[in-house]
């Protein structure tokens, strides 16, 4: 059921998005750095952490042109893999790591059967397997060709169904488990740009988040039309943790207390490539009550984007789907991403409170009322989640790239 969560994870979306109302003012960076947090009540009780780190820039995430070249030219290839998550297919042990070259099973199997599309996704895997070895620094080998009918892998890794969803294919090649701690590091230093590497941000906690003993890392390649996407992604799962949900503070499950953007976007406008994603699935219907910072109820304005805040896809109901945006800010305290959620019955009206933009003297009049100092700090303005979402989803639901 694990898997199941980490579908509501996926995220390719809100990578250089640009709003057609002020896409104008806005500049294009290949590069995006998302921080995700899962709160799963309902299925694992497990809070699950993950840093992507993503750009359509080879020159970001590096492979040799030579690599890319061979992916690129066969039209089959949908995507490839690297990870040290154990068992990515079935056959597969906890103590061994995978690459897996994925294809679409309808493409392989053309007029021929299953041993035509066993046969060929073997043979093609083969064709660039040695190259992947060499520039990853692993020594795989073939282990099988696996049809995937379900999402397990897929879900695992939080990607989507062009990496293994049901229709694909995997050549699969194994080797021994190397630590996360151990393949950040080189991995890290071998593929990501010295650039993002010393631009600390987002990168700095998903180095500290590969420390974790159950952390996991994900390299993949995926193709997307004309361009690439190149994702390098560390997760976390912290098992039966998540029983308390009434208080969140996001950035606790990081270790971390303050989250600092990239310094690869010094001086550029780019207010949506650093964003939170806390999704929440609790065991009861519940509700956004209470955020300690200001609430984005519309995605359409620059004056909106380019302040710091959460966005609600989903404010209530038995999923929880909120996306904090930086704007033009470079730090956000911990204090500014607490969220207090509390149960919903369906009917209520979903409001909710904002600390933000309330004048000091209605902040200080508050916490004189109040006998806890916690709830004190929560102010009593109630912002109302706007019905008209969808436009704004537009923008966050998946990411197109533009030349």
């Amino acid at each position: 059921m694990r898997k199941e969560i980490l579908s509501l994870g996926a995220i390719f979306g809100i990578i250089l998005i640009m709003p057609f109302a002020s896409g104008q003012l806005f500049e294009k960076a290949t590069f995006q750095e998302s921080a995700l947090v899962i709160y799963d009540q309902q299925y694992s009780n497990s809070v699950i952490t993950s840093i992507g780190l993503e750009t359509i820039s080879n020159q970001e995430i590096k492979f040799t042109d030579e690599l890319i070249k061979k992916i690129n030219d066969n039209e089959k290839i949908r995507a490839v893999v690297f990870t040290n998550a154990g068992e990515c297919v079935i056959g597969v042990t906890s103590e061994e790591q995978c690459i897996m070259i994925n294809f679409d099973y309808q493409q392989l199997k053309g007029d021929g059967g299953i041993r035509m599309v066993q046969d060929s996704a073997r043979e093609m895997g083969n064709e660039i397997i040695g190259q992947l070895n060499e520039e990853l620094g692993v020594d795989s080998e073939f282990h099988s060709t696996f049809i995937h009918t379900v999402d397990d892998a897929n879900l695992l890794l939080e990607t989507s169904g062009v990496i293994s969803g049901r229709g694909a294919v995997s050549a699969t090649f194994i080797m021994p488990k190397q630590s996360t701690d151990f393949l950040f590091t080189d991995l890290a230093g071998k593929l990501i740009s010295k650039e993002i590497r010393d631009g600390q941000g987002f990168y700095d906690i998903s180095k500290k988040l590969s420390k974790n003993d159950e952390a996991i890392i994900s390299v993949s390649i995926i193709k997307t039309g004309d361009e690439n996407l190149f994702i390098f992604k560390v997760t976390n799962e912290m098992k039966e943790v998540a029983d308390e949900i009434s208080r969140i503070n996001v950035l606790e499950n990081f270790g971390v207390n303050e989250i600092s953007r990239s310094d690869v976007f010094d001086g550029k406008n780019v207010p949506l490539n650093s964003v939170i994603h806390l999704v929440v699935i609790p065991s009861e219907p519940a509700k956004i009550d209470t955020i300690a910072t200001h609430a984005i109820t519309d995605l359409t304005t620059l004056e909106n984007i380019s302040k710091r805040g959460w966005f609600f896809s989903s404010p209530a109901g038995n999923s929880i789907d909120a996306k904090f945006l930086f704007g033009q800010s470079k730090v956000i305290p911990q204090d500014e991403l607490r969220v207090e959620i509390g149960p919903w019955d369906g009917n209520s009206e979903l409001s909710f409170y904002s600390v933000e933009d309330i004048p000091q003297n209605e902040k200080e009049d508050s916490g004189t009322k109040e006998s806890n100092e916690d709830e004190s700090q929560y102010a009593v303005l109630a912002i109302i989640i706007v019905i008209g979402i969808g436009a704004a989803i537009f923008y966050l639901k998946g990411y197109k790239p533009k030349r």
